[in-house]
């Protein structure tokens, strides 16, 4: 009972790390830009009050989180950056990893998360964000021979939807499990009738969004997304059933 009841042994933070959240906390409430540099290294120790060596591993530690790129030289130090969704897209590669996850698992997660994303978007899209989702499926259409307009512009309609739905935690989420499991990304190559068919499936749940209709939005795009994973499993079967691997 005595063991049943004993509580996990919670790490306190290395003062580095504490240091590290309060950088982030100052460049992130700041509003410092990417490419902003931080202030000199003596600066930094006499406001932070720690020494050298805690405050060099700090400063690492945010390098490693995508908060900050340490440049070589004299000219060189801190610069701010801004974390992507491919930064979280390496820890969680890295924990699926370990997990034993396979890329279908992957596939899944989004195949659940994606038609969400459309019924919200449905009552929430604006003109201007219909349009650019109409210009995705233009593009894709008026040259279909064209890999690097595919890949564009079937990015830019999958990040059109999560953005018209306007939550930013599904947003990063859906953006995190695409830089981990995006075709085009992971060796999938699309026939131009294939890249056809992937534009009519973004037109219909285009069309679906455009007239405020929130089911028939998630309906098409679960169609849509149940058709990319039977194309990616019948075409590249090795592929889809591979395990997920940290490569970042």
């Amino acid at each position: 009972m005595a063991d049943s009841l004993r509580r996990p042994v919670v790490r306190s933070p290395k003062t580095s790390e504490v240091i590290a959240r309060d950088l982030a906390a100052r460049i992130a409430e700041g509003g410092l830009a990417p490419g902003s540099r931080l202030p000199v290294e003596r600066v930094m120790l006499e406001s932070l009050g720690v020494g050298r060596t805690t405050l060099r591993e700090a400063l690492r530690l945010l390098e490693t989180r995508g908060v900050l790129t340490i440049r070589a030289g004299p000219k060189g130090g801190p610069v701010v950056r801004r974390p992507s969704a491919e930064d979280f897209g390496d820890a969680l590669a890295l924990i699926l990893q370990f997990e034993g996850a396979s890329l279908s698992d992957v596939i899944e997660a989004r195949n659940a998360l994606e038609p969400m994303l459309a019924r919200l978007a449905a009552p929430r899209i604006d003109a201007e964000q219909a349009a650019d989702l109409q210009l995705t499926v233009d593009e894709i259409l008026a040259d279909l021979e064209d890999h690097d307009v595919f890949t564009e512009q079937n990015h830019r309609f999958h990040a059109g939807v999560a953005r018209a739905a306007g939550s930013v935690v599904l947003r990063v989420l859906l953006e995190t499990l695409k830089s981990i499991a995006d075709g085009t990304t992971v060796g999938v190559e699309y026939t131009p009738r294939r890249r056809r068919a992937v534009a009519a499936a973004h037109q219909a749940v285009i069309d679906r969004l455009t007239a405020g209709d929130a089911e028939g939005s998630a309906e098409a795009m679960r169609r849509h997304l149940t058709e990319a994973a039977h194309y990616w499993r019948s075409r590249y079967p090795e592929l889809y059933d591979s395990p997920v691997r940290w490569v970042g």
